[in-house]
């Protein structure tokens, strides 16, 4: 599990709309020093030549991170409509930990990682359940059952709490059946903060069938000759032809890949390419459906934007369909 609370700089600079994100890691007694606070102010502007006239916009606000560790500056991270519901990271945090409390899970049992924005204006919290939640498939790599809550107090991405599962050799993430166990709010009107419990009670109960549903893909061989058209057609369709090329070249023999062909008269199963590093946990040579899910997992976590991160991994379900 995850050591010690300490930042985490990616070689690639992960980005969330183009914002450079920190990463903290360890107990969740240990995050709330790292997330800062946030206020609203009326959004308006000082009139030329006469700098005590401000002009406020009626029906805007300025949301406005407040002096934070070592920055003693007051920063505005984005400007929302009057009806916009200010939801705090900090309240996020809050309703997580009570959604554990609630299941009869110890908060000191919980490892916690927290990836935000330069300026903190999005935040996504990963809650890592105790080892007795895991799913072992016996490769030695078991997956982490997790508890994800994505929120933006500036209202550039809508609230979302969702259920999923993350392998600590490879940084890889599933989400659990995302229509049952996934919650998305817009900052308006009803939105209740508290529903995070019904995801995380949905979420264990789902987790016993995903288990069962990764036992079978342990049992589900696969060969070159089902995965080349799977990439070539369903994969090439969602994820692009580099995508489709390295999922097929990691399955073949465990490693990434950067395209040295031409694309023009060529496929992602006959390119020429190079390769460029052994992709942490995957075999030699993908064996079955879990394997395969793996690698969609890998692509999708290689995304630089963290929201397109997300994105890919509620594809992978229908990328696996496509190959049943």
């Amino acid at each position: 599990m995850i050591m010690g609370i300490h930042e985490e700089e990616n070689d690639r600079k992960p980005k969330w709309f183009n914002s450079p994100i920190k990463i903290h890691k360890g107990l969740l007694s240990d995050i709330h020093k790292h997330i800062p606070t946030f206020e609203r102010h009326g959004f308006g502007l000082s009139q030329p030549g006469n700098e005590h006239t401000t002009r406020l916009n009626e029906r805007l606000d300025t949301i406005v991170r407040q002096p934070f560790g070592e920055d003693k500056t007051f920063i505005p991270v984005g400007v929302v409509s009057k009806d916009y519901a200010l939801v705090s990271h900090t309240s996020v945090l809050d309703v997580a930990i009570q959604a554990i409390e609630a299941v009869n899970i110890a908060p000191a049992d919980v490892k916690a990682e927290l990836k935000i924005t330069e300026y903190g204006e999005r935040m996504a919290l990963s809650l890592y359940l105790p080892d007795k939640y895991q799913y072992d498939p016996g490769d030695g790599h078991p997956m982490a059952l997790r508890l994800e809550c994505i929120n933006s107090v500036d209202g550039s991405t809508r609230f979302r709490a969702l259920m999923g599962w993350f392998r600590f050799v490879c940084s890889n993430g599933l989400i659990i059946g995302v229509t049952r166990t996934d919650m998305r709010r817009r900052h308006v009107g009803d939105f209740k903060l508290q529903d995070v419990g019904k995801v995380l009670a949905s979420g264990l109960t789902e987790s016993v069938k995903e288990k069962k549903r990764f036992e079978k893909w342990g049992k589900t061989s696969v060969t070159l000759d089902q995965l080349a058209p799977w990439a070539e057609n369903a994969l090439l369709k969602h994820w692009g032809f580099k995508a489709a090329t390295r999922a097929y070249h990691i399955a073949r023999i465990g490693s990434d890949v950067k395209i040295n062909g031409q694309f023009k008269d060529n496929t992602p199963t006959t390119i020429a390419v190079h390769v460029t590093e052994k992709v942490p946990g995957a075999p030699e040579k993908a064996r079955n459906l879990y394997d395969v899910s793996q690698i969609l997992a890998w692509l999708a976590k290689e995304r630089r934007d963290l929201q397109e991160q997300t994105e890919w991994r509620e594809q992978i379900p229908e990328l696996m369909a496509a190959l049943n």
